[in-house]
């Protein structure tokens, strides 16, 4: 009994053990992955002035928009399939799933990227009013495709536990090859620099199917046993998690699309860089959840109820120790943090400062959307986007036209937060447990 005890003693420590290291390793993953979106926008702003960069931020705001209008939810199914059939080496269910969704998604992406492009003229007249936006636009078009291939692969990595990997595609190198084409080719041209990120998406695609099917191919090699994913799975599980993408993006982008059409490109270029630095806050929230959104798919499916609340509740206490500091700067030196962008940002510190409160809240209710995805409840979390998304849209309109870009920071921050407390409901009703309860 003794030998019983002390053998699973010392498995829930190794257990503990492994998961604070891969998630250290996807800490400084996203640290880097932080440092290089932030000198990113660092970069742009500087070279490309206020108002440039404002061009830049809308017509970026738009292609990432549509780029998660055309994953169809699938980035999320991966994720869930892949962490549950990779403990099992069921190498033969990872890549169908993989090969069934890369093709949806090009299907997809290719026919939106080619609207925008054709449209471009349209949108800039008629809804921004912004004509020296149509061709940044339509340099940037081919993004969707790139943004939306890259996304599928990274989730695809993060489901294979190649954390690394993952974080490298999903952000960092993007980013990498957009800074080293401004800094080797000084541009001032926001046309230029939306070509550059368009290239620097496609490159990014490249690097990531190497890095996927070489772990695939080395996987299948100890045999094909397993269970293909059928398309009626791949749909019931995607259908419901792409309405909760598309309200998840209206959140996080409706600000900067309404502002578009109320306020200057300065103002506009503010919310933006506001918005990706307020991201900082909860860049350990997205670090965490490619260490644990696997496990948790894995845990539910093997009926580890026990074990997935201590390890969400582990979670979220480590999220918020990460996160004070950074929020704390940020609310308590905005124009410092603003001003770091040049001439013309300083004004948009109180941005930050609201923005970043909006995260937070994200921060503290810990992986509730990916405890709702990965244990198959993606209606619920539906439910909740289908909630917070018209809220975001509602304020906005109703708040913009009064405050300008200060309604836009208050209207996303305050349905971020609706968003995660309602999620965080969910949670507790269909799995027995309150991820706010981190004294436990």
């Amino acid at each position: 009994m003794i030998t019983k005890t002390v053998e699973t003693i010392k498995f829930k420590f190794a257990h503990q053990r492994e998961l604070i290291f891969q998630t250290m390793i996807s800490f400084i993953c996203r640290v880097l992955a932080a440092v290089a979106a932030f000198f990113a926008s660092l970069v742009i702003g500087r070279q490309l002035g206020a108002e440039g960069a404002g061009l830049y931020f809308l017509a970026f705001s738009v292609v990432s928009f549509l780029s998660a209008f055309a994953r169809l939810g699938l980035e999320n199914t991966i994720v869930r399939f892949v962490g549950a059939a990779f403990p099992d080496n069921d190498w033969l269910a990872i890549k169908s799933i993989f090969y069934k969704s890369a093709f949806l998604v090009l299907l997809c992406s290719t026919p939106i990227a080619l609207c925008l492009y054709y449209f471009s003229d349209y949108l800039a007249n008629e809804v921004f009013d912004k004509k020296e936006v149509s061709t940044v636009l339509k340099m940037m078009a081919p993004g969707i495709v790139g943004l939306a291939l890259l996304t599928i692969i990274s989730m695809a990595l993060q489901g294979v536990r190649r954390v690394i990997p993952s974080v490298i595609i999903l952000t960092i190198l993007v980013n990498l090859l957009l800074m080293g084409g401004l800094l080797l080719f000084p541009i001032e041209s926001s046309q230029v620099t939306a070509l550059i990120y368009s290239m620097s998406t496609f490159i990014t695609v490249i690097v990531g199917l190497y890095l996927l099917l070489s772990k695939v191919g080395h996987g299948s090699d100890a045999g094909q046993a397993g269970q293909v994913v059928g398309w009626a799975d791949i749909f019931k599980s995607c259908m419901p998690l792409w309405i909760v993408v598309i309200m998840q993006q209206t959140i996080q982008w409706s600000g900067q699309f309404i502002a578009g059409a109320y306020v200057d490109a300065e103002h506009i270029a503010q919310l933006a860089v506001a918005q990706r630095t307020a991201l900082l806050v909860s860049f350990i929230l997205t670090a965490v959840n490619i260490v644990v959104s696997p496990r948790f798919a894995a845990m539910y499916k093997r009926s580890e109820m026990q074990a997935l609340e201590k390890l969400s509740v582990t979670s979220t206490k480590m999220m918020i120790g990460f996160s004070l500091p950074i929020v704390g700067i940020m609310i308590i030196f905005p124009e410092y943090v603003m001003s770091l962008f040049g001439d013309g940002f300083s004004g948009g510190a109180h941005l930050l400062q609201i923005l970043a409160v909006g995260q937070f809240v994200n921060v503290m209710t810990g992986s509730v959307s990916f405890l709702l995805m990965m244990s198959g409840h993606e209606k619920e979390l539906r439910n909740t986007t289908l909630i917070s998304g018209p809220v975001a849209l509602g304020l906005c309109f109703l708040l913009i036209p009064l405050y300008g870009a200060t309604g836009a920071a208050i209207a996303t921050a305050i349905a971020i937060a609706s968003q995660n407390l309602i999620a965080v409901w969910w949670v507790r009703r269909r799995l027995g447990f309150n991820t706010l309860a981190i004294w436990r």
